[in-house]
């Protein structure tokens, strides 16, 4: 009698990282203040009060938060390293980035295929 072979179970994990930007040169000369701030290593606060409708900011949690000066090298090793070094193992992964035009996207996605790389 053959032995009847159980699927192996599969990990299966989506983590959602934000890295907010820091403001630009002319956001700084303008002295323009940015709408969200980094509460703690998992939330991030939206501090608009143009709102309509509430006088009060909201707060969005995600698996890590992390603010505008912090350097790739960090986001790298805290979450995509091991997700990037799966490729090599022939584990099929993705990092995905999104977000509004000339927000970083690119900048941080560079940095980590990088540090990969290397």
């Amino acid at each position: 009698m053959e032995k009847t072979q159980m699927p192996v179970a599969r990990e299966e994990k989506i983590l959602v990282l934000v890295r907010l930007r820091p403001l630009n040169e002319k956001e700084i000369a303008a002295n323009e203040a940015a709408d969200w701030e980094c509460i703690n290593d998992t939330t991030i606060l939206y501090r608009n009060t143009l709102r309509e409708g509430s006088n009060f900011p909201s707060a969005y949690s995600f698996d890590r938060v992390y603010r505008g000066e912090c350097p790739t090298r960090q986001i790298y090793e805290d979450g995509t390293k091991e997700i990037a070094l799966s490729v090599v193992k022939g584990i099929n992964c993705s990092i995905f980035a999104y977000g509004q035009t000339s927000s970083g996207k690119t900048y941080t996605m560079s940095g980590i295929t990088e540090f990969a790389l290397r």
